[in-house]
């Protein structure tokens, strides 16, 4: 990641509110799905993708604000 630190952080952070945005879509489809007797492998996947690069992301973050050789 190119640029200050400030917007390297801002960045993360952005794309940690697009991924939870996305989950939170994700939830309502696979509920939709689940009441419609629809499959819900395929969301349930992509969701646990989402988490997984949710968690990777926030570890980023935390290392942002917890040291300060990366700012």
């Amino acid at each position: 990641m190119a640029g200050s630190a400030e917007d390297r952080f801002e960045t993360l952070e952005a794309l940690i509110a697009q991924l939870e945005g996305r989950r939170a879509e994700l939830l309502t489809l696979i509920e939709n799905e689940a009441r419609s007797d629809e499959g819900t492998a395929e969301a349930e996947q992509t969701l646990r993708e989402i988490g997984d690069e949710l968690a990777a992301l926030r570890i980023l973050t935390a290392t942002f604000t917890s040291d300060p050789t990366h700012s």
